[in-house]
This record gives C-alpha cells, sequence and structure tokens, in this order.
C-alpha cells in the first residue's frame, strides 16, 4: 500500500513537470501582462459615481501589481474609457401555456483606448457576452439571484477579455512610433 502511494505521487510530480515543461498555465486575473506604456493610466466611465463595470475594471487593473492608476484628468497618461455597457435578456424557451422557462442573456461593453497625447491606441471595440439561464416562476426570488450572479460574472468575464486585449496592444505600432528592428 505504501509503495502505490508513492507511486501515485510520483506519477502526479511527472505529470505536473510535463504541464509545466509545455508551457501550460492557469489563465486567470494575473494572466495579462500590460506593455510599459500602460504602467500609469487611467479608467473612465460615463456617467457619475462608482458602476459597478467601472470598479470591476479598476480592481482587475489594481490586481496585475504593475499598474498604476490615477484620477487627474490633466495627467498627461493613456486612458481606458468604457464607452458603453448594455444587458438585455431574450426569451429562448416557453411551456406549452406560454410561460417563459429560459431566456438569454446578452451583455455587452464598448470601449477604447486613448495614448498619453490623445491619439486612439485602441479604436472603439466591444465585448460581447451571452448566457443561456433557466427561469422557474415558482421560485422568481431564486431566478433573480441568479441572474444577477450572471450578470455580475459576465462583468467580469468581459473584464478579463479587455485587459487581454490591452496586453495584445503593440502600442509602438499604434502609435506609429518607428521601433528599430535588430
Amino acid at each position: 500500500m505504501k509503495g502505490n502511494f508513492c507511486f501515485r505521487i510520483a506519477l502526479l510530480a511527472v505529470l505536473a513537470s510535463l504541464l509545466g515543461a509545455c508551457g501550460f498555465h492557469l489563465r486567470g486575473a494575473t494572466s495579462a501582462s500590460l506593455p510599459p506604456e500602460l504602467a500609469v493610466m487611467r479608467v473612465t466611465m460615463g456617467g457619475s459615481g462608482y458602476p459597478p463595470l467601472l470598479i470591476e475594471m479598476r480592481n482587475a487593473l489594481l490586481a496585475l501589481g504593475t499598474i498604476k492608476l490615477t484620477e487627474d484628468v490633466s495627467a498627461p497618461v493613456p486612458v481606458l474609457q468604457l464607452t458603453g455597457e448594455s444587458a438585455l435578456q431574450d426569451v429562448l424557451a416557453v411551456d406549452s401555456s406560454g410561460r417563459i422557462t429560459a431566456y438569454v442573456l446578452n451583455y455587452r461593453v464598448d470601449f477604447k483606448l486613448l495614448g498619453k497625447d490623445g491619439k486612439v491606441l485602441l479604436p472603439s471595440q466591444a465585448v460581447k457576452l451571452q448566457r443561456e439561464v433557466s427561469f422557474d416562476r415558482l421560485n422568481v426570488i431564486a431566478s433573480e439571484k441568479q441572474s444577477d450572479f450572471i450578470q455580475t460574472e459576465m462583468r467580469r468575464d468581459a473584464t478579463q477579455q479587455i485587459l487581454r486585449r490591452l496586453a495584445s496592444l503593440n502600442v509602438a505600432r499604434a502609435t506609429g512610433a518607428h521601433v528599430d528592428q535588430p
């Protein structure tokens, strides 16, 4: 029995080293590595106060550990503009008596990135997500809570997709700066 346990540990160690050797890693909040030109930036969203999307984006950027955010509107820093957010639901299925049994949540975030000189680094683009949700007419409160939870998760997913798009940005090419090739 002790030999079987040691064999399993050895097998797990070999599998873990093989996964690490092939470049596999779990994707998470810290998977995005933004270009150094975005080390200090500002995030804005229309309207007043701090909408949940703005808070989620700011928290995700700060969680990277390499990004500093500023509120100073006169500071010459890149600006991530969250220009729109929408959440709609469409009926997906109805039962024989015409009552809704499932619907689709559609979530969209529009954004663009401006450089410190105000030039567009990333033109206006959208992140679109869609989730199917079942609806229990006998437990409306639970269905509403489930919908709220899914919308929060979709906001988090959209934030991560925006971070990945920012991470793939080549700022020198976007600004038209000449980069010497080796």
